[in-house]
């Protein structure tokens, strides 16, 4: 019972940690997707053409792998919502499935890093100061006119979720 409720709160995780990324990535209509990004991250630190073309091999191999891992994730849902209407369902077989997206997870978070490091080793001392920055703005930037980010006593009150009893 306990390896099931453990599983369950790791489903629960990777369940809100996609809904955010969903939320804060697909859904700004400002947002143009990773191409935009690049971009952005290309133009602030001013990269060199060496630079510019070994971060663009960068995003390309980055942009496949996540493409593949993706995949794997798509399919193993499909799998385990398949259960959902099955006549017996196989709990060890539902904690697999559980367990296999949230490796393909896993793998997700563990690529994403490996991108932004690689990106900043490209840089030189002063672009990593700026990269830095940047990296440290998008990790706290959040919601509308980004109010999660500022200090709490700083935000109205009318902008705080009702109080959970």
């Amino acid at each position: 019972m306990k390896k099931n409720t453990i599983l369950y709160i790791l489903l629960l995780v990777l369940i809100i940690m996609n809904g955010f990324f969903l939320f804060n990535y697909l859904g700004r209509p400002d947002h143009k997707g990773p191409k935009e990004s690049g971009s952005f991250i290309v133009k602030e630190l001013n990269f060199n053409e060496n630079q510019l073309q070994q971060f663009n091999n960068l995003e390309a191999k980055h942009h496949h792998n996540m493409e593949a891992i993706g995949e794997d994730i798509k399919l193993l849902k499909d799998d385990l919502f398949e259960k959902i209407t099955a006549p017996i369902v196989n709990q060890s077989t539902i904690d697999s499935l559980i367990l296999s997206i949230s490796e393909k997870e896993i793998l997700k978070e563990k690529e994403l890093f490996h991108r932004l490091r690689s990106i900043y080793e490209l840089c030189n001392e002063k672009q990593k100061a700026k990269y830095e920055r940047i990296v440290k703005d998008a990790r706290h930037r959040r919601g509308p006119n980004n109010m999660n980010s500022l200090p709490r006593d700083e935000r109205r009150k009318g902008d705080r979720p009702p109080p959970r009893h």
